[in-house]
């Protein structure tokens, strides 16, 4: 009760320190435009703004009971943009499934402002589109031109490092395969890194062989064994290589050990 007091004291005397001052001086306000020229005072002229904005706002409700245009016009709107996204998520589905990588890349940008997905569901997605980019790729340069585009966040996967190591493998490009699987065995490993080991001849086997012998003991890594027997193979003379990859495929009977035979045999 008390506050309320105060507050009807305040405004009695800004009312009052107001008055005393318009009386003193009620200001003066111009306005022209072309020909037309307006003078008033300060009053007048709040007034005739307050007036005008009352007029507004009492055309804008008959105009919203007349047409609709209140909170029911909003929902219409809120309506049509989820009508609009879940076609687009639709035709975007449709060009996923029919393995339609081109239009599928176009369309999720906007599909990804419909905030239709998490930030992990679009991490996904762009994990999605850039494996079956890579895949689509049918030269080298564009290949690693993708790659180069690509999200850091996605190239720093080491499943998607495998990948892109296992594609430049596919299209010839040994080398750059083995530059990558030296990045990635500093950091990590996947069973598609060690596919992609087993069809290179390496050029530095050691530092290879080093990388994967410290990730042995990491728990993370995966399938780290069979990789570093492929990459302690090439230092070895061709028939105990033979023998290693053999005595490692009765232990752990994958594919990877097969092609890396399959490649010995054409060294």
């Amino acid at each position: 009760m008390r506050w309320q007091v105060w507050l009807i004291l305040g405004g009695l005397a800004a009312g009052v320190a107001l008055v005393s001052l318009l009386a003193f001086d009620a200001g003066y306000v111009l306005v022209q435009f072309g020909s037309y020229r307006l003078e008033t005072t300060l009053v007048a002229a709040g007034i005739a703004l307050l007036l005008l904005l009352w007029i507004l706002r009492v055309c804008y409700r008959l105009l919203s009971a007349i047409l609709g245009l209140g909170p029911g016009f909003g929902r219409w709107l809120e309506k049509r943009r989820e009508d609009k996204a879940s076609a687009l998520l639709r035709e975007t589905l449709l060009a996923m499934f029919s393995e339609q990588t081109e239009t599928v890349v176009q369309r999720l940008p906007k599909l990804m402002k419909a905030d239709l997905f998490s930030q992990a569901e679009q991490a996904k997605t762009a994990s999605w589109v850039l494996r079956r980019q890579l895949d689509a790729a049918t030269k080298p340069d564009q290949l690693k031109r993708l790659w180069r585009e690509a999200q850091t966040a996605l190239k720093q996967e080491s499943e998607m490092s495998a990948h892109y190591a296992s594609q430049l493998c596919r299209l010839g490009c040994l080398k750059d395969a083995e530059l990558e699987l030296q990045a990635l065995s500093k950091r990590g490993w996947t069973v598609g890194a060690t596919y992609a080991l087993a069809h290179i001849h390496l050029e530095d086997a050691p530092t290879m062989v080093t990388a994967l012998s410290a990730l042995s003991g990491n728990r993370t890594a995966k399938d780290v064994a069979a990789g570093l027997v492929i990459a302690k193979a090439q230092l070895l003379p061709k028939i105990e290589a033979q023998n290693a990859l053999i005595e490692q495929y009765r232990k752990q009977p994958t594919p990877s050990l097969l092609t890396a035979l399959g490649t010995l045999e054409v060294k």
